[in-house]
């Protein structure tokens, strides 16, 4: 993990915290006042935002793999933020700037969250780019692999078929049959594989 990640994620994590124990303490407050029970009061909140966790995690999940975000993951996350909002703001000194102050927290969260699940290009997006980008081989166009998975795939397949025929699955070997079938691979990713697929085998 790279310093702008942790960074990233150590800022995310402050601004949810500060977020969950602002609408803690707010919600039980204004749960208390109108008249619900001590016990069910201290764990009411837990329901809004073990909802936004979850909803959080599902619609960063899905992006980062390259998915739509699930409908029902933003609605999750939408409306806890809205209970977590107007918990806020009933449970805050009945002034403007107190209630500002107050549902500032929550809406905070609402836009790391919104900002980490568009941040950056996805693995799955990547690899459909680099599957976009012709490659040129022997006067013939043909497609990069899309995913790495197909890499590996692939240099499995032309390891046993090396193996087979007795030949050593060497860096140059394995780079040389992976470029024959269209498979735009460097000489240091070559190597890797095949140590991966010799090991593996």
């Amino acid at each position: 993990m790279n310093g702008v990640r942790l960074a990233r994620n150590v800022s995310a994590g402050a601004v949810a915290g500060i977020a969950a124990w602002s609408s803690w303490s707010h919600m039980v407050h204004v749960a208390l006042r109108f008249g619900e029970r001590p016990e069910v009061a201290l764990v009411m909140p837990l329901s809004v935002d073990g909802m936004l966790v979850v909803a959080t995690t599902a619609m960063v999940d899905d992006r980062r793999h390259g998915r739509p975000v699930r409908f029902s993951a933003r609605l999750a996350f939408t409306v806890g933020v809205v209970a977590s909002i107007a918990a806020n703001v009933v449970g805050a000194h009945p002034s403007i700037g107190a209630r500002i102050v107050a549902g500032w927290p929550a809406l905070a969260l609402l836009l790391v969250v919104e900002m980490l699940s568009r941040s950056g290009r996805t693995d799955a997006e990547v690899g459909r780019v680099a599957a976009a980008v012709p490659v040129e081989l022997d006067g013939r166009q043909v497609e990069q692999p899309s995913t790495e998975d197909d890499l590996t795939a692939a240099a499995r397949t032309v390891a046993s078929e090396l193996t087979a025929a007795g030949r050593k699955v060497s860096r140059d070997a394995l780079a040389s049959a992976l470029r024959a079938r269209g498979h735009r691979v460097g000489t240091d990713r070559a190597a890797a594989l095949a140590r991966a697929v010799t090991v593996s085998g």
